[in-house]
């Protein structure tokens, strides 16, 4: 009795403890999932409050030192970007607002703050973070590509050629030429690439400028162990130059000049580039003290300095510029262009021409230092005349 009493327990037990375990099982499957972590479901409550606080302050000031933008400005954007970037809200949760992405893009060019800062700051998820911000930079780049165009005439040359003869001195110059090596994290499988002369790895932005800080030309995402002149080779600019296809004014005699020497309207280059009909670089070696090729150098320095304090007017502004991003390449191009394109959108008002927006080339040339393409003597005596011109003080 007390053996089936003992076998009829068992059983029951067993059967038990069978039920309550598929019991568990079930409850644990059918158990509700959330979409978002639970620090990120704060972000209506919390980061939604900081960015109305941001754009409702009195001080104007500090929304230009939160975003770069002034109130107005922002306001524009945000008008015109709002239905490129916008989605469309869900019963199962609601989509990321188009001002608090543009918000948060903004602060990232502004700060340099990784994805993931950014996440713990705006509760906004990383993933979230590394998709739309692209996106918006390839936005604010359509959007905003009439303030980065080349001249399309002449007289829009002219303009240009103007603004150097009455602010930096210097006649017949169209532009100032230079390139900028941006920081990136070594990409995948790029061996040394990217890897340029000041040892870490860049892509390469060659802009041209006019003489009031203001870019002309951009070509983005350059292999940083290309040198400047191997980047313009190979971009679309080089062919237009080359075949005379951008409406550049003929060689014009100089005003104040007594001869009857047509002199070209050149870009200013470094000893990067090649000295050409369309881009005239200081003279090498060492010059004499007070000699006409010093007083050239001297001159063609201050002139072409434009660019230099353009790029530093856009790496104070957009401090993404100034430390290692942690991007591909192709997103890290994306970035710079909206960096170039913005600043010069909130310097409109100083903008003197438009310029053609560039298109990315990125093929690979083996060249490393200066282009050594031989000059002719007919553009060395040209040079030379302007240096004789400059010394006299003639110009």
């Amino acid at each position: 009795m007390n053996t089936n009493f003992d076998d009829a327990l068992l059983t029951w037990t067993e059967a038990w403890s069978s039920f309550m375990r598929l019991h568990l099982l079930q409850q644990r499957r059918y158990k509700k999932r959330i979409w978002m972590r639970p620090m990120l479901l704060e972000r209506n409550q919390q980061a939604s409050q900081l960015l109305q606080a941001v754009l409702e302050e009195e001080l104007d000031k500090t929304i230009v030192n939160f975003m770069r933008l002034s109130r107005t400005d922002f306001n524009y954007l945000l008008s015109i970007i709002t239905p490129k970037i916008r989605k469309q809200d869900t019963y199962m949760r609601y989509a990321i607002s188009a001002r608090d992405k543009l918000i948060i893009t903004l602060r990232f060019l502004a700060a340099g703050d990784d994805y993931k800062s950014l996440e713990y700051a705006y509760r906004v998820s990383e993933q979230a973070i590394s998709l739309f911000i692209p996106h918006v930079c390839d936005s604010l780049v359509q959007l905003l590509q009439d303030y980065v165009k080349l001249p399309s005439s002449s007289e829009e040359w002219l303009q240009v050629s103007g603004a150097f003869q009455n602010k930096w001195n210097f006649p017949h110059a169209i532009g100032a030429i230079d390139g900028k090596h941006v920081k990136i994290k070594a990409p995948k499988n790029s061996g040394t690439d990217y890897f340029n002369y000041k040892q870490f790895f860049s892509i390469v932005l060659l802009a041209i400028v006019d003489a009031n800080c203001n870019f002309l030309f951009v070509d983005v995402g350059g292999k940083g162990r290309i040198s400047d002149g191997g980047i313009l080779r190979h971009s679309r600019l080089f062919n237009l130059l080359e075949n005379k296809q951008l409406n550049i004014p003929e060689p014009q005699v100089l005003r104040s000049d007594p001869s009857s020497l047509k002199v070209p309207y050149f870009l200013l280059g470094d000893k990067a580039f090649a000295f050409t009909d369309y881009c005239i670089r200081p003279f090498g070696g060492i010059t004499e003290t007070r000699s006409p090729e010093r007083i050239f150098n001297e001159r063609h320095s201050r002139a072409r300095r434009t660019v230099e304090m353009a790029f530093g007017i856009l790496t104070s502004r957009f401090r993404v510029l100034k430390k290692v991003m942690e991007l591909e390449p192709e997103i890290a191009s994306k970035v710079v262009l909206a960096t170039v394109y913005l600043h010069n959108f909130i310097r409109r008002d100083e903008r003197s021409i438009m310029s053609e927006e560039s298109s990315l080339n990125q093929e690979v040339l083996p060249e490393l230092h200066g282009i050594t393409t031989r000059t002719t003597n007919q553009l060395m005596a040209i040079r030379l005349h302007l240096a004789d011109l400059m010394s006299r003080n003639i110009l």
